[in-house]
């Protein structure tokens, strides 16, 4: 996957001359007088785009353009009193571009003859957006000069509203890419950006990954965004710029698989800290999902996959309808979504697990790789301008799935189990945006998010089991407002500034009829957060060596009800030393709260063994002190009370270069980050993965090896009884035990706690290339990530851990490639996609597993608006994916975790699938 087609260079004066609000807004005397007033215009000679950025700084008039089609045009410059208008036709005298003028004062810079469609600006660049105006994103929307339109734009990453400030390594995937990429599920195409990792929470693993204790609690078969593999709740994921309430059975992570693919317009990924925006989780970065939120006219598309080796089908329909009149707009969407499981029966050539006495288990087809799935969602936004300054917008987003799956679990014995799962997720949001005499702009921004779980689970094998249900409510309430605009002028520019204030409630429960237990809590959340942008060097005093130098700051003061006061800032620094190259740095520092399912946790026991039993269960151990055999053996689980937030610091340098000439562009961008992480919630982390039973007998073996407090040898009956009274129900005892005067050991390893850290750094790599040759437009690109070290700390005092190329972690080295070609109305990409070989873990005995290369294919003909007949406006699409049918590389199974031989975080099970698309337009 590359950005070379998804990137977007749309320039617009409205950013860089500190017009935030929506252009559609703008006073009429305003727009009058910037188009007849003469002034003062000092423009040095130059690239076309570098003065037409200094034309509209100087001049206030939004313009719109591709890189594409003003790319290899230079400008001789200007010096002198002009109208706005004399200006701009003096800039582009002599070339073969011409300017025409829309509603709100934009002029479109186009070729000369142009037709509306063909002019129109193009994503060429795979460079960090500007501005993103949604109206110029929409490939099937046929808007044309006369009623080209820049709405309010919000950009992730910032509260500037219309700016991108290019600090901050933005990476930007559009509408075409993410339908061409193959994905039949928002989940799919989030797996496979190489900044993402697949463990965490994952329908591929719900009953979790090791070392990610949160991942357990992904009852109902949902997906989360997990960025450099900091868990699934340290990566915030948003739905057009706005919060959504989270899911699991402890409230930790928000669920991609409810976002219906076919109505992404695009999707944002912010690859550094972001809670001096956003406050709380975006500790490794953000994920923003932009929905198609303006289309004139009907679109209906209809997607059949399957694999080729096995019984697993998906479908999925999708029903997109759109008005749009002078002023405003209103969109409908409904997409269904439906696959069948996946069986261990059809994928023979993945490893099994098996018995104690080395027997097979046979019951293959009872033991899904895949969960099936049953989706529905339906989307409905509009907005409306009441006067030339006042606008209001609302949308909502309406989902609800249904899961099950079989999985077994099985030492000596077998036993198959059945979950059944339902989702369901309502969004609502409302806003208003007012633009004041004075340039500024205040907006109001409310949002409700809700989420019901409802999961139960049945024995199957040996005996059938009545089975234990659990239901999830989650809620989420908020309200912005932000002001933004201009405060003064520096000789680079206009120094931008946004000022607001934040207000939110949520609250969890969960029940569960299986324990008796109960996890609820609420928090109400305040802050406040300010945001400037101060551009000492721009086009207006730019010389060698400096073309722009620009300084981002943010900072953010939240307040929670249940955990305190935290602050956290953002320092971002531009320097750009030539035209197209760009050297960029970033310090934050971040936070995420403790799932509301944490603090709530009514959940703390103790189950009291003797120790003679635990000795002979886990394969006849010798005690760790002789004294401890005739003892009894109390083991805690639960989550710690009084916990903090978790705690990060981030730190990213890039360079971004960009080039080309009338026939080709290129551009090359690498981002190095560094991040540490601390304080984060997790139970003890064991050696090798082993089960935390083992505790006592891996700290007697290596004293110190686990963190102080994990185990406590012959406690004394006050720390017993202290222990005690933190349980939340009576004390567990094993037959023929009643009492807490025999305890030799007490053992905490399985309860969460603040304890563990994790440091990460890496390099994100990202080529692009497009030329135009006789046999059409050929591009091609490569995206990779390495990661140069994956190290986590159970706590101070223990030693360092590298995780990194080891068994369900984090892999050095991800790298997509493509090479496409585009021709009239076809269009064809190979995609080769490689994970790097690894170990199973970091010992010297350590068994290699090997590297994975598949490669995707996806070929598409657009029929285009011209075609004549029952043609007009269809596109056909057909998408291989691991089009050579390459097998996961096979890893040792684990039973305690029902996983089979391969990696649920850096694999899939799917192997070959086929697709075709449908799509029409009318």
């Amino acid at each position: 996957m590359t950005l070379h087609n998804t990137k977007y260079r749309l320039l617009a004066g409205a950013a860089l001359s500190g017009i935030t609000m929506s252009i559609t807004s703008m006073p009429a005397l305003a727009e009058q007088a910037s188009i007849e007033q003469a002034e003062k215009i000092e423009i040095p000679a130059s690239s076309l785009d570098v003065a037409l950025q200094a034309y509209s700084a100087q001049t206030g008039t939004p313009l719109l353009f591709s890189q594409a089609v003003i790319s290899g045009h230079r400008s001789p410059g200007l010096s002198g009193t002009y109208s706005p208008q004399t200006a701009l036709d003096l800039l582009l005298a002599g070339t073969d571009l011409e300017a025409v003028r829309g509603e709100g004062n934009a002029f479109l810079i186009r070729k000369k003859g142009a037709d509306s469609e063909s002019s129109r600006p193009v994503p060429m660049q795979p460079v960090k957006p500007d501005v993103i105006p949604d109206t110029l994103q929409e490939p099937d929307k046929k808007a044309s000069s006369d009623d080209l339109v820049a709405d309010k734009v919000v950009v992730t990453g910032t509260s500037l509203r219309g700016f991108a400030p290019e600090s901050s390594p933005l990476f930007v995937y559009g509408r075409e890419e993410i339908l061409g990429s193959g994905a039949a599920s928002t989940e799919e195409f989030i797996r496979q950006l190489p900044q993402n990792f697949g463990g965490g929470s994952t329908e591929f693993a719900p009953y979790g990954i090791p070392g990610d204790d949160s991942s357990k609690f992904n009852n109902t078969f949902g997906s989360g965004a997990n960025l450099r593999g900091l868990g699934s709740g340290a990566t915030l994921t948003l739905v057009n710029g706005r919060r959504l309430a989270p899911t699991s059975s402890i409230g930790d992570f928000v669920d991609l698989s409810m976002i219906p693919i076919s109505a992404l317009e695009r999707v944002d990924v912010l690859g550094d800290g972001a809670s001096s925006i956003y406050g709380g989780d975006a500790v490794a970065g953000v994920m923003n999902f932009v929905l198609r939120d303006d289309y004139d006219g009907a679109e209906t598309a209809l997607q059949y996959g399957s694999v080729t080796s096995g019984d697993m089908k998906q479908y999925r329909a999708s029903q997109t309808l759109g008005k749009s009149w002078t002023g405003g707009n209103i969109l409908a969407a409904y997409e269904y979504y439906h696959r069948d499981n996946l069986t261990l029966a059809d994928r023979p050539q993945i490893p099994r697990q098996t018995l104690s006495n080395g027997e097979e288990i046979t019951v293959n087809n009872l033991f899904d790789l895949l969960p099936e799935q049953d989706r529905h969602s339906l989307i409905l936004s509009g907005k409306q301008s009441l006067t030339s300054s006042l606008e209001l917008s609302g949308s909502g987003l309406y989902s609800k799935r249904s899961s099950r799956a079989y999985s077994f679990l099985g030492r000596s014995t077998v036993s198959v189990a059945m979950s059944d799962a339902e989702s369901e997720l309502i969004a609502l949001s409302g806003g208003g945006d007012y633009e004041f005499a004075s340039g500024w702009a205040a907006s109001l921004d409310l949002t409700y998010s809700r989420v019901r779980n409802n999961d139960y689970g049945k024995t199957l094998i040996p005996v059938q089991i009545n089975p234990a249900r659990s239901n999830t409510d989650s809620n989420l309430a908020s309200a912005d407002l932000v002001l933004t605009g201009d405060l003064f002028a520096l000789p680079g520019g206009k120094v931008k500034a946004a000022i607001g204030g934040h207000l939110r409630q949520e609250d969890f429960e969960n029940s569960n009829s299986d324990t008796g237990l109960d996890r609820k809590a609420d928090r109400d959340v305040r802050a406040l957060y300010a945001e400037v942008q101060v551009p000492f060097v721009g086009a207006g005093n730019a010389r060698p060596g400096i073309e722009r130098l620009e300084l981002n700051l943010s900072g953010r003061l939240d307040d929670y009800s249940d955990f305190g006061t935290t602050s956290n800032p953002k320092i971002g620094l531009l320097w750009s030393p030539a035209d197209g190259l760009n050297l960029r740095g970033t310090y934050s520092t971040s936070f995420s709260p403790p799932a509301l399912g944490r603090t709530g946790d009514l959940g703390r026991l103790g189950i009291v063994y003797p120790m003679s039993y635990i000795m002979s269960a886990l394969g006849n151990l010798t005690p760790p002190d002789p004294a401890l055999a005739d003892m009894d053996y109390l083991r805690a689980v639960g989550t710690a009370g009084d916990l903090d937030p978790e705690t990060s610091r981030t730190y990213t340098f890039g360079v971004d270069y960009e080039g080309g000439g009338e026939d080709q562009s290129w551009s090359a961008s690498l981002n190095y980050y560094d991040i540490a992480f601390e304080g984060r919630l997790g139970s003890t982390p064991m050696p090798l993965n082993q089960s935390p039973l083992l505790a006592p007998f891996i700290e007697g073996e290596n004293p110190g090896i686990l963190p102080p407090g994990t185990v406590i040898f012959f406690p004394t009956p006050e720390e017993v009884a202290a222990l005690a009274a933190t349980f939340s129900q009576p004390v567990l005892f094993w037959p023929g035990l009643d009492s807490l005067d025999n305890i030799g050991v007490i053992n905490n390893a399985a309860v969460v706690r603040n304890l563990a850290s994790t440091e990460t750094s890496g390099l994100d790599l990202q080529l692009g290339y497009e030329t135009e040759t006789r046999f059409g437009q050929v591009s091609g690109g490569i995206s990779a990530n390495y990661i140069l070290d994956f190290t986590q700390q159970a706590t101070d005092v223990t030693a360092p851990v590298e995780t990194l190329n080891t068994l369900r972690n984090p892999v050095d080295l991800q790298l997509q490639s493509r090479l496409g070609l585009t021709r009239g109305g076809f269009s064809g990409t190979v995609r080769v996609n490689y994970l790097d070989d690894y170990r199973t873990d970091g010992t010297d005995t350590a068994d290699k597993i090997g590297s994975w290369t598949t490669v995707d294919l996806s070929l598409a003909y657009d029929f285009g608006a011209e075609t004549e007949g029952l043609l007009k406006g269809t596109r056909l699409s057909l998408s291989v994916r691991n089009a050579f049918d390459e097998v996961p590389p096979a890893v040792p199974v684990s039973g305690s975790l029902r996983t089979t031989g391969y990696d649920q975080a850096n694999a899939s099970p799917l192997m070959r699938f086929v697709s075709l698309e449908f799509r029409k337009a009318f």
